[in-house]
């Protein structure tokens, strides 16, 4: 079982970036592996399955479902798993929450804790150590997407996690994929910040101060 947990201060009130990550469709969106969110559902309920189109770079389409575990003030947790009626094993079961944490200053910390395994021919031998490099790297992207949707960041400041290039197969499917949540919400920000920089004075971008505990 592989453990990341990623932090990144963001210059935002916690109530913003919680009022825009509360939405189930914005959560499950800031995924680069997610190509649908399929729900019409408003807030976030304990209990509640989303069910998620997933597209792993070009190679592999899986739907799957993620299941929320808790909701609290600024925190939130589900488990993620392959629908029932996708046949064969689940390559990736795992647990994933975000929390908002109160910084002072109209700022915020916005942590993200990952717990899983993979679960795929060879896994075994190098399935330790590809959580280890690429984690910190998918959960830091998730971080700025939402940093992003919440008006923290401007988009064009997002680039591919760096820690694709461990996974070359990856790094060259990524260049193929058309549909995809998160590259959608991006699109969708640059227009909006756009649209709104005539009228509004552009506001501070986020601190990207990342952290890790791995193991």
């Amino acid at each position: 079982m592989g453990t990341c947990e990623r932090m990144m201060r963001v210059d935002a009130p916690a109530d913003v970036v919680w009022g825009w990550l509360s939405s189930p469709r914005n959560l499950f969106s800031v995924n680069m592996l997610h190509a649908e969110v399929d729900t019409e559902a408003t807030e976030l309920r304990a209990g509640d399955s989303i069910t998620i189109d997933h597209d792993f770079f070009g190679f592999y389409q899986q739907r799957r479902q993620a299941k929320i575990r808790e909701v609290r003030p600024n925190f939130v947790a589900f488990g993620e798993f392959k629908a029932p009626e996708v046949p064969g094993r689940d390559p990736f079961p795992h647990n994933q929450s975000f929390e908002v944490v109160p910084a002072g200053d109209g700022s915020s910390i916005l942590v993200s804790r990952i717990s899983g395994r993979y679960v795929f021919p060879g896994s075994g031998l190098v399935g330790e150590r590809l959580f280890d490099r690429y984690m910190p790297a998918l959960l830091d992207d998730d971080l700025q997407v939402v940093a992003v949707g919440c008006g923290a960041m401007p988009a064009g400041k997002v680039r591919r996690p760096p820690g694709l290039i461990l996974w070359p197969l990856m790094a060259i499917g990524a260049r193929f994929v058309k549909k995809s949540t998160r590259r959608h919400l991006l699109e969708q920000m640059k227009v909006e910040r756009a649209a709104t920089s005539g009228t509004a004075a552009p506001g501070a971008p986020a601190s990207a101060h990342s952290a890790s505990v791995e193991a």
